[in-house]
């Protein structure tokens, strides 16, 4: 019977590149993983990934990361974004929305897609930040995972 060696996490994530390299594709993933439009982030990391010649893995997983953050940040990430406007606040009332589809009004629409704005606005003051502490997190992290341990060889009497 043959046994296959299934890579640790941390060699997948690494791949021999630098731990601050590692650390800062993980910290962009996690970034750009918390954008308030569900759906996109993966797309986005690919396109980044490729313009920018980062390794696929440390993004998607720091994208994954990210997703309890992108679904429980949404009204926070509004909640922010109207008071960084002064806009009015968005009321959801979901059965208002599904009573009136598909005819929605066009004030409705304006509001929803003003709502996402905000929602946007509320990222990017969140995401630098989250951005810097993914950071500081992945590298502390992943130096005291390549640091060389220390053997203690006692002889014996």
């Amino acid at each position: 019977m043959m046994r296959t060696a299934l890579p640790a996490i941390g060699d997948l994530i690494g791949g021999g590149e630098s731990v601050i390299n590692i650390a800062c594709t993980l910290a962009l993933g996690f970034a750009i993983g918390m954008f308030p439009l569900l759906g996109i982030t993966t797309i986005v990391c690919v396109l980044l990934a490729r313009i920018f010649r980062l390794r696929q893995v440390p993004l998607q997983f720091g994208n994954y990361a990210a997703l309890p953050f992108q679904i429980v940040l949404l009204i926070p990430f509004l909640r922010l974004g109207e008071r960084i406007t002064g806009a009015e606040r968005f009321v959801f009332d979901p059965t208002a929305l599904l009573k009136g589809f598909p005819h929605i009004p066009d004030s409705t629409a304006r509001a929803v897609v003003m709502a996402q704005w905000h929602m946007i606005e509320g990222w990017l003051i969140v995401a630098p930040v989250a951005f810097i502490l993914v950071f500081l997190t992945a590298i502390t992290l992943l130096r005291r995972r390549s640091a060389p341990a220390i053997i203690e060889v006692r002889r014996a009497a």
